[in-house]
């Protein structure tokens, strides 16, 4: 029983963190990409 309350825990804490986490990646992503025009020849 006690693993169980423990193994819940855990998804209760990591599903939200890592949506946040994701989400994150996702929105700074155009930051680390270089514009198509401005390549340098």
């Amino acid at each position: 029983m006690k693993s169980l309350t423990l193994f819940i825990a855990w998804i209760w804490i990591t599903l939200p963190l890592s949506w946040g986490v994701y989400k994150s990646v996702q929105k700074s992503a155009p930051l680390f990409q270089q514009p198509a025009s401005k390549v340098m020849p």
